[in-house]
């Protein structure tokens, strides 16, 4: 990691994780190219949980411990200082450039190995997982959905490797 200095540990990594809307996960396909999507997930321990159609892309990649690149943003705003402090700081390009013309954020990435979920009771409590932290509202229809589902698609456990993460919050 270039700056140090916004290096995060592991357990903020983690949290960074858990709280993203979405993560993008990254892999090289069968053609050697880059195959990236954005997508749902769900944490339990060192297990990333996603789901998907049972044909396509993720279900002709994501098994046997695939090696896949997850990228998590939780936070990301960018500032909007007050005119009087943008005039305070005009002669400073240094400032301007690390306190206006910039972006907060918080990032992590985990480097993953993927594996298709055949267990009925694991695939459930995947669902489960990513159901909680999307819909938790609307728990009480989740039997019936996730039931309903489980023929439909795939359940896929990424098993973190490896983590980093970083941040720049402007004070």
């Amino acid at each position: 990691m270039r700056r140090s200095d916004r290096e995060l540990d592991q357990e903020i990594a983690l949290k960074i994780i858990d709280e993203c809307q979405y993560a993008t996960l990254s892999c090289i396909d069968e053609n050697n190219e880059i195959f990236s999507i954005p997508i749902s997930i769900a944490r339990d321990g060192m297990s990333i949980y996603i789901h998907g159609a049972k044909t396509g892309s993720k279900a002709r990649l994501y098994k046997d411990g695939k090696i896949v690149e997850l990228v998590a943003v939780s936070h990301n705003r960018v500032p909007t200082p007050s005119y009087e402090y943008c005039e305070s700081i005009k002669d400073s390009a240094s400032e301007l450039g690390s306190r206006v013309f910039t972006t907060e954020y918080q990032s992590a990435i985990a480097k993953t190995k993927a594996y298709g979920v055949t267990n009925e009771s694991q695939k459930i409590k995947a669902l489960e997982l990513l159901c909680k932290k999307y819909t938790p509202n609307y728990m009480d229809y989740f039997d019936t959905a996730a039931i309903g589902s489980l023929s439909k698609i795939n359940i896929y456990e990424l098993k973190i490797e490896h983590l980093s993460a970083k941040a720049k919050i402007i004070k």
